[in-house]
């Protein structure tokens, strides 16, 4: 078995990790492919290209959940599953804590469930230019400077309509326990099909939260704005958004494969990780 470790060595807690992680693998006969090179000294993601990963089984991601929504993306693109250890201080998508390696074993020995997760597919139609980015987590458009933008959005079919807000997020339900979550948005259980739009401190009594299907599209269009506005998917690099420019969320056709070992469900991590610790 071939098997890509992806370490954030920017996490205190990940070389001791990295090191009896490795050393399990390589005790069972795993051949393991270690991609330290992966997140730069800030620990920001380096995008690759690199046919030696596309002959991994797994992809083991070690660190927050930065490091393993990113891994989980790469993986995704090669049709891969991946196992999150967390060596971050949340670790919310992590199947493994660092006191619980010993479950290694079980990964080797085929004892494991698989959780398919929903990715959302962001196609940015801009200045005669479409570029396409997945997200895991979720997008998010924002303006400069606390600004409130004005955008006009049609769920599905219908005609659309005009809100005005400091922004909003389309999260995943995977990424409905992150930044949409904190701005009042609902807990999805993270294999369920479907998307949430998020407002973000919206100038309308009722503007909240809607949760749509997996085959719904959403579409936004950028009127002309005071201020700069930036599309952010899964905290990457922003992108500046222009007067005209059309975004269009849909169900991506990559799926997530994480790998659960521990045997907790998704309320005992939410009570634990979020509840708990708030």
């Amino acid at each position: 078995m071939i098997i890509a470790v992806v370490p954030n060595l920017t996490k205190r807690k990940a070389h001791l990790c990295t090191e009896e992680t490795v050393s399990i693998l390589e005790s069972r006969g795993c051949e393991v492919l270690l991609k330290s090179d992966l997140f730069d000294g800030n620990g920001v993601y380096r995008e690759t290209e690199e046919n030696s990963l596309r002959s991994c089984d797994i992809f083991i991601a070690i660190g927050g959940d930065g490091t393993i929504i990113h891994t989980a993306k790469l993986a995704a693109k090669y049709g891969k599953p991946i196992l999150g250890i967390n060596a971050g201080t949340l670790g919310f998508t992590a199947g493994l804590e660092p006191g619980e390696l010993s479950l290694l074993h079980d990964l080797l020995d085929g004892n494991y469930r698989e959780e398919n997760r929903l990715m959302v597919s962001v196609q940015m139609f801009s200045q005669g230019k479409e570029t396409t980015y997945q997200a895991l987590n979720d997008a998010v458009v924002s303006g400069e400077l606390t600004s409130i933008i004005d955008y006009w959005m049609a769920l599905g079919e219908n005609a659309g309509y005009r809100c005005r807000a400091d922004g909003f997020i389309v999260a995943t339900p995977t990424g409905s326990t992150a930044y949409s979550l904190s701005a009042g948005g609902p807990v999805i259980q993270p294999d369920m099909d479907c998307l949430v739009y998020t407002p973000v401190c919206p100038h309308a009594l009722f503007n909240r939260s809607v949760v749509f299907g997996g085959d719904t599209r959403l579409t936004v269009t950028i009127p002309d704005n005071m201020r700069r506005l930036f599309l952010t998917v899964d905290g990457e690099t922003p992108t500046q958004l222009h007067t005209g420019d059309k975004l269009v969320f849909s169900r991506s056709e990559q799926i997530a494969r994480f790998l659960k070992l521990a045997q907790k469900d998704f309320y005992d991590v939410l009570n634990q990780k979020i509840i708990e610790t708030r």
